[in-house]
């Protein structure tokens, strides 16, 4: 997730919780104001709702399927989840109305788990995809989007990719129970001396921590290959965890050109009609 986004999420989480409240539920308020992620809703051949937007096009129709917010494999935060965005693609597949797909993206990622899967389905898609980034396509996002045949950016400026990196967060609440008036034990079972090591009642040991960090670098070693298998001439010095803005990304090879929505749909549209 890029950095700026994990930290303000993570801040309003701790407070939450660290007052003892749960998690709010958004489900309501994502289907509420659903139309404002995927534009109108409309209605396919059999008269069925579907929860993206469709453009007219030379070779059919575009279907414009939104990554917007924090991406979790099942949503929330008012943001769908990578698996139901992975299900939309594969509708679009079988869909006859549909010629190509454009994703509308802008997010700073989120979690792991569910990203390789909504990628895979993104790179395995019979039909054409090509994001279309407004705000930022990072961390979980970028992943994403480096699976689709074409990117395009909304601005050379504005617009950014990357935050190709893996991270992951331990807050030492400890000292903050203790003067709350409480004192927390663990206590594991014989035989279960490395269940729940990275919790946030236990300061972190070298050998916990150096653990942790190598479950991370397999991960990036993951992000890192995936992105150069969509990415042929992707340069070799982004893989930092930096942010490019667009005429930046483009010069790396982390994009392919600045552009509006109509650009991106059209761009879909192309790419379906050499196809065809």
């Amino acid at each position: 997730m890029h950095e700026q986004i994990h930290n303000t999420q993570a801040a309003l989480i701790l407070r939450r919780l660290s007052h003892g409240l749960s998690m709010p539920d958004y489900s309501a308020e994502r289907e509420r104001f659903a139309p404002s992620f995927a534009g109108a809703w409309h209605k396919d051949l059999n008269g069925n709702y579907k929860n993206w937007d469709i453009a007219a096009s030379k070779s059919g129709n575009v279907a414009i399927i939104p990554i917007i917010g924090t991406m979790t494999r099942y949503g929330g935060l008012c943001a769908y989840g990578t698996e139901q965005i992975a299900g939309w693609i594969m509708e679009a597949n079988e869909a006859s109305y549909v010629s190509a797909i454009v994703l509308e993206i802008n997010s700073g990622g989120g979690q792991v788990d569910g990203t390789e899967l909504l990628g895979s389905v993104v790179r395995q898609s019979k039909k054409p995809v090509v994001a279309y980034v407004t705000g930022m396509a990072a961390s979980a996002a970028y992943w994403v989007a480096s699976q689709c045949k074409e990117i395009v950016m909304e601005s050379d400026v504005t617009s950014e990719v990357g935050s190709i990196g893996v991270l992951a967060m331990h807050v030492d609440a400890s000292a903050f129970y203790e003067k709350e008036g409480y004192k927390i034990k663990i206590i594991r079972s014989e035989g279960s001396q490395d269940k729940a090591l990275f919790n946030g009642v236990e300061s972190l040991t070298p050998e916990i921590e150096a653990s942790v960090k190598n479950e991370l670098t397999v991960i990036r070693e993951r992000f890192v290959s995936t992105v150069k298998s969509g990415r042929a001439q992707i340069s070799a010095d982004v893989f930092s965890g930096k942010m490019y803005t667009g005429k930046e990304a483009i010069k790396k090879g982390m994009a392919d050109r600045i552009g509006f929505l109509g650009d991106a749909v059209y761009r879909a549209d192309l790419l379906a009609r050499k196809s065809a």
